[in-house]
């Protein structure tokens, strides 16, 4: 299957067939509809994180009050400035004696995690304490260092939010007094984290912190080992004054795929748990009864086949299965980009008095009406003057050409990998402009031409061309 595999460094390939075997047993999906949740909460909404699509919503636009939640926010600008270069995880954070006061003012300023007055404490440590027990203060330290004061920190909090497509109103950077935010803006937010800074889950999913020898515990009572333990769970941040009640926001991740939960304004600590736990079951429960196919429930390609499939497009399924990590041939990948276009109106037009080829190995085959329009349109070529090869695996390069050959892609090259020389003679112009598109791109610098495509490759390629031409 995977041609010229001896040319990739050890690493990549290792990688490759991880994937394969991660990718490789079956889950079925669920027979009936999930019950939707009843929860104490007033606001509510469940969010697939690979979509964005929200599962479930209760109140989901309805402004309330975040209450800590809203350190999510600091914490995202605080990565930020990491990703920026202007702070590293061991910048030394001076401590104000103002700030060390509100520090121990647990009754202004929850919850209160003592600060060494005149002294100094790692940004790596201040996130710990604004994530993991929720220190007001150590928000205060953060905003005042990055920003000059903690009003234009709050400023750029609400540019954050509006450039986010957030509907939120900061007053301050830590959500111990009132301002305002909705659960869908709170569960874009945390999306928005994971995916820009997934390396934000190795501060969320920790129980607790030590600091200056005393053991705080985190407030999510959804981790491992702890209370409300939820399989899967890897974060993210709860919320609780008198104006707000008990807000949570969770996220977990079974069999490669992460649903996000927001609670807000429920009725006490243990409902806001009990209330994300039936969230969280609805959201993969969803997931389950809503795959396209009974082998794609948890898969990586999950929404890609089922685009197509909504579309109308010839998967080539096999009974109730789709066969994702399966390799994808010449006639699947003809049948799937003839009929993604066709199905979205942008076929291009016949060549007037353009030779069409007979391919005498099509006559009775599955595919033989796709490839034969296909051919007439001048949009694939055989193995030879005289046959397709339907069944033959499809590589990467063979790929890059046909779409070249449907979409007539612009005269610009995204070229620039690692092993570009692998790439064919007569696939190179194709593969510059494919590249060039969007519509392959490299892992770890690779492009790996000739390897075949899978099935769940091809899915992800083609809504990527109907992503073009739309």
């Amino acid at each position: 299957m995977y041609q010229r595999m001896h040319r990739l460094p050890t690493r990549v390939i290792a990688l490759l067939l991880l994937l394969a075997l991660l990718m490789s047993t079956p889950v079925w999906a669920a027979t009936s509809p999930p019950k939707q949740p009843s929860v104490y909460a007033a606001s509510a909404v469940v969010m697939d994180y690979q979509t964005g699509e929200l599962l479930y919503a209760k109140n989901a636009d309805t402004m309330r009050v975040p209450a800590s939640m809203t350190k999510v926010m600091t914490a995202y600008i605080i990565f930020e400035e990491l990703e920026a270069g202007r702070l590293t995880l061991d910048t030394q954070i001076p401590i104000s004696a103002e700030n060390a006061r509100k520090s121990r003012d647990g009754s202004n300023y929850p919850a209160s995690v003592p600060l060494p007055s005149g002294g100094t404490v790692t940004v790596d440590m201040l996130l710990r304490l604004i994530l993991i027990p929720s220190a007001s203060a150590s928000c205060i330290v953060m905003a005042e260092y990055i920003s000059g004061s903690e009003s234009a920190f709050v400023q750029r909090m609400n540019e954050t939010a509006k450039r986010l497509g957030m509907t939120a109103e900061y007053k301050n950077c830590h959500g111990a007094h009132v301002h305002y935010l909705t659960a869908r803006s709170q569960a874009m937010l945390v999306r928005e984290f994971i995916q820009r800074f997934p390396q934000v889950l190795n501060y969320t999913k920790l129980t607790g912190v030590t600091f200056n020898g005393k053991w705080y515990p985190n407030t999510n009572k959804l981790l491992t080992d702890q209370a409300y333990e939820y399989e899967g769970c890897d974060g993210f941040k709860t919320g609780t004054i008198s104006a707000a009640g008990y807000c949570l926001s969770a996220t977990a991740v079974r069999n490669g795929r992460r649903i996000i939960t927001v609670v807000m304004k429920s009725t006490n600590e243990r409902t806001r748990h009990t209330d994300s736990t039936a969230l969280l079951d609805y959201g993969f429960d969803y997931l389950d009864y809503h795959s396209p196919y009974d082998d794609m429930t948890y898969h990586w390609a999950w929404y890609e086949v089922a685009q197509l499939k909504d579309l109308g497009v010839e998967l080539h399924p096999s009974g109730n299965n789709y066969l994702p990590n399966q390799g994808t041939t010449r006639a699947e990948f003809t049948a799937m980009l003839y009929t993604a276009l066709e199905k979205s109106n942008a076929l291009p037009q016949a060549q007037a008095g353009a030779a069409v080829p007979t391919f005498n190995d099509i006559q009775g085959h599955w595919a033989q009406s796709y490839i034969q329009k296909a051919a007439q349109l001048g949009l694939v070529a055989g193995t030879s003057s005289t046959t397709f090869s339907p069944d033959r695996p499809i590589t990467r390069q063979e790929m890059m050409v046909l779409m070249d050959r449907f979409l007539n892609l612009p005269e610009k090259s995204g070229l620039g990998f690692k092993d570009d020389s692998a790439i064919a003679d007569w696939a190179l112009a194709s593969a510059a402009r494919a590249t060039a598109a969007g519509l392959f791109q490299g892992t770890d610098g690779y492009l790996m031409p000739t390897i075949v495509a899978s099935r769940a490759e091809s899915a992800t390629v083609i809504n990527r061309v109907l992503a073009l031409v739309a």
